[in-house]
C-alpha cells in the first residue's frame, strides 16, 4: 500500500511540474508581444516602411520616401525615439528616402543598420538614372558617425532581437544587371513565438530563382511583404513556395487597382495578376497600404 501511495504522489508531483510549466510558457508567451506597422503612403508616390515593436526593441524596415520621414518619425517617438536595428532591403529612394531625412535628426538614436550594398561605381554603371540617390546614401552610410553602426551581413547570418529570430536569405546579387536596383533586394525572415514573415523588398524573377534554388526549405511562412509593391516583382513560383496565410502590401491605392487615372485595371501594371496569385493560394488576409497605417500581432 505505501509503495502504490509514494508512487501516486510521484505521479501526482510529475503532472502538477508539467502543469505549472505550461501555465509558466502561457503566461510568457502571452506577454511576448510584436507589432508589425505598414506605414502608409504620404504622397502620390509607391513607397514602402514597416516598423516592427518587440517587447524591448524597435526595428525599422526600410521606411518610404523623403515626404514619409514625419510620419516614421512620430512611429519612431511613440516607441521611445530609437532604432535599435534599421534593415534596408535595396538602395531606392523609394525605400529609403525617408532614412537619409530621418538620420540627420539628432534626437532620434540609430544603433544598428544592416544593409547589403553594392560599391558606388556598381550603381554609376548599372543604375545610373538613380545615381543621385545611391551617391547620396552610400556617402550618409560612409560617415564617420555612422559607419561604425553599419553591417553588411552575411547569406543566412542569424539574429537574435528581443523575443524574434531573424535570418538573412538573401543579399546583393551584383551578377544580375537587368532590373539591376530591384534584385539586389535583401531578403529576411523574422521568426516570432507565434508567427513567421518574410520581406522580400523589390525581389525580381532572377533573385526569385536564387531563393527556390537556395533556401527553398526556409521559404514557407505565414506572412510575406509582397515583392516590389505587388506587381512585377517576385514570381508566381516563389510565392507558391511560401504559402502565405498573410500578405502585407506595400501599395497606393492607383497601383492596388491597376488605375492610371482611366479606370480599373488599365495601366501597365501587374497588380491584379498578383492579386489572383494570391487568391489563388488561399490567402487568409490582405492589409494594403492605400488603407493607410496598419498595425497587426505578429
Amino acid at each position: 500500500m505505501d509503495k502504490n501511495r509514494n508512487i501516486k504522489r510521484t505521479a501526482l508531483g510529475i503532472i502538477s511540474i508539467i502543469i505549472i510549466a505550461l501555465l509558466i510558457m502561457t503566461i510568457i508567451n502571452n506577454t511576448q508581444t510584436v507589432q508589425l506597422t505598414q506605414l502608409k503612403m504620404n504622397s502620390g508616390r509607391q513607397m514602402m516602411g514597416y516598423i516592427i515593436k518587440t517587447n524591448n526593441k524597435v526595428i525599422v524596415i526600410d521606411g518610404g520616401t523623403k515626404d514619409d520621414a514625419e510620419n516614421l518619425k512620430l512611429h519612431i517617438n511613440k516607441y521611445g525615439g530609437k532604432v535599435d536595428y534599421w534593415f534596408m532591403t535595396h538602395l531606392h529612394d523609394d525605400h529609403l528616402g525617408a532614412f537619409t531625412e530621418i538620420v540627420k535628426d539628432e534626437n532620434v538614436e540609430i544603433s544598428n543598420i544592416y544593409a547589403s550594398l553594392n560599391d558606388k561605381e556598381w550603381y554609376r554603371v548599372n543604375e545610373p538614372s538613380r545615381f543621385d540617390f545611391s551617391e547620396e546614401l552610400l556617402n550618409i552610410l560612409n560617415d564617420e558617425k555612422i559607419r561604425n553602426k553599419v553591417h553588411s551581413p552575411n547569406l543566412n547570418e542569424k539574429l537574435t532581437i528581443d523575443n524574434i529570430k531573424v535570418e538573412i536569405l538573401g543579399i546583393r546579387n551584383p551578377e544580375i544587371v537587368e532590373n539591376p536596383g530591384n534584385e539586389q533586394s535583401m531578403v529576411i525572415r523574422f521568426d516570432t513565438y507565434k508567427s513567421s514573415m518574410i520581406v522580400l523588398g523589390d525581389t525580381g524573377v532572377k533573385s526569385s530563382e536564387k531563393l527556390l534554388n537556395n533556401q527553398k526549405e526556409k521559404l514557407d511562412c505565414d506572412i510575406v511583404q509582397m515583392a516590389h509593391h505587388g506587381q512585377n516583382g517576385a514570381t508566381r513560383e516563389l510565392y507558391q513556395a511560401i504559402s502565405p496565410k498573410i500578405c502585407m502590401w506595400p501599395t497606393p491605392e492607383w497601383l492596388w487597382n491597376n488605375d492610371p487615372g482611366t479606370g480599373y485595371n488599365t495601366g501597365i501594371w501587374k497588380t491584379i495578376e498578383t492579386r489572383s496569385w494570391m487568391e489563388e493560394l488561399n490567402v487568409q488576409n490582405n492589409y494594403v497600404e492605400k488603407d493607410g497605417d496598419i498595425t497587426i500581432e505578429i
